[in-house]
This record gives C-alpha cells, sequence and structure tokens, in this order.
C-alpha cells in the first residue's frame, strides 16, 4: 500500500481532516500538522474540501522509517 506524507497548514481544516480520517484507517501524526496517511486518504480530504500539502510518499516501511526518525515531543 503507498502512504503519503502530508501537511494542512489550517488548524481547523487539520482538526476536520483527523476526525474524520482516523475513522477509515491508519493515521501516523506528527507535529506541525503533518500525517503519514493511505493514498486512498487523499481522494476521500479532496471530497471534504480540505486543501494539503503533499510532502513525501512510499510503502508502509516509509511511514514506520518516519515514526523511527521523528523524534519526541518536547516535555513541558
Amino acid at each position: 500500500m503507498q502512504m503519503v506524507k502530508i501537511q494542512i497548514p489550517d488548524s481547523d481544516e487539520c482538526a476536520k481532516a483527523f476526525s474524520a480520517l482516523i475513522r477509515r484507517g491508519r493515521v501516523d501524526c506528527y507535529r506541525d500538522n503533518v500525517f503519514i496517511i493511505p493514498e486512498p486518504g487523499l481522494q476521500f480530504l479532496q471530497d471534504l474540501g480540505i486543501s494539503y500539502v503533499e510532502l513525501g510518499r512510499g510503502g508502509l516501511d516509509y511511514a514506520q522509517k518516519a515514526l523511527r526518525d521523528s523524534s519526541a515531543a518536547p516535555v513541558q
């Protein structure tokens, strides 16, 4: 399955997209409104009218590598 790394710049659209996407499958979340989702999720976002920026593509190992390489959120 092809995974796509996207960023949703608008905070309101980001919340709407996240709540809709998590009901439909795997969603990996990162800081700065960045997500890795399955490729069919792009069409779903387009149907909802949510704008996004595509940052990269790869297989399932692409998503797993991004998760391993991401740093933990700072503790406050």
